[in-house]
């Protein structure tokens, strides 16, 4: 029995070798007729070059572009730390120097000549309510603080001690309705009772009908005060009015503290 063997096409690698030998022969041999033969096989074989090349290019630089992009990364997160650190850092220089404007301003206000000793001591709390009547501060009785104590800053009144623990006290201030504080119109001397009318407002009571009293007036503790001394800059009238039928003035005063802003105090001991 004759056994037939599965017919197998051999492989033939004549082409191959043909375009090699040509190609070969275009680069070494010289002539007008190879060279145009040469630049037409070149402007065949470019594409597959550039291509080939293209690849090449790209798989062995892939890891260095995506080592590349992750030190870039890298170094942005990096900045982006940095100018965090500068805009913080530039917050505090600004918060230290309005601390120091102001102790600069609390050294300047000690020094006008003041006979009563006066006892720095810092905001620590403040009234929870709309309108706040009370503070709190970081000094007590065994500082030598008292109840009734008048607490002064740089622009003026601020009010006085009402509740005094070993080592803090609550002021009232003059912008609280329950505050009273003999004052006078410094231009014309004019007395009166300064209290409280709203937060940022204060109101000076029973100025009668002839009294001299006008926008503008600067209000100041009164001499015949039991408690403040005499000068202690009070605010500014706003506006002062009288109706036909009213036996006083309706007076409003700017206070010359800003009691929403208080950070440091005297306490005039």
């Amino acid at each position: 029995m004759t056994s037939f063997r599965p017919f197998r096409k051999k492989r033939s690698y004549t082409l191959p070798v043909l375009i090699i030998l040509l190609a070969l022969g275009l680069t070494y041999f010289s002539g007008p007729v190879l060279q145009g033969a040469r630049v037409g096989l070149q402007a065949v074989i470019y594409p597959f070059q550039y291509t080939a090349d293209a690849v090449w290019r790209f798989t062995v630089g892939l890891p260095g572009g995506i080592l590349a992009l992750r030190q870039q990364a890298a170094e942005i997160v990096k900045l982006k730390e940095q100018l965090a650190g500068q805009a913080a850092r530039l917050t505090i220089l600004e918060e230290l120097k309005l601390e120091n404007a102001r102790l600069r301003g609390d050294l300047s206000f000690r020094s006008r000549g003041y006979a009563e000793r006066l006892l720095a001591a810092a905001v620590v709390a403040r009234s929870g309510s709309p309108w706040p009547g009370l503070i709190e501060i970081d000094r007590g009785a065994s500082h030598g603080v008292k109840v009734n104590m008048p607490v002064v800053a740089q622009t003026g009144l601020v009010g006085r001690v009402s509740e005094v623990a070993p080592f803090s006290a609550k002021v009232l201030l003059v912008s609280d309705p329950l505050s009273a504080v003999s004052a006078v119109v410094q231009r014309s001397r004019v007395l009166g009772v300064i209290a409280g009318y709203s937060p940022e407002l204060l109101e000076m009571k029973y100025l009668g009908t002839g009294s001299d009293v006008r926008a503008g007036d600067a209000i100041v503790t009164s001499a015949i005060s039991s408690l403040f001394p005499a000068g202690l800059p009070v605010g500014t009238v706003t506006s002062a009015a009288k109706a036909d039928v009213d036996l006083f003035y309706q007076v409003k005063v700017r206070p010359a503290v800003n009691f929403s802003a208080l950070e440091e105090v005297f306490v005039v001991l």
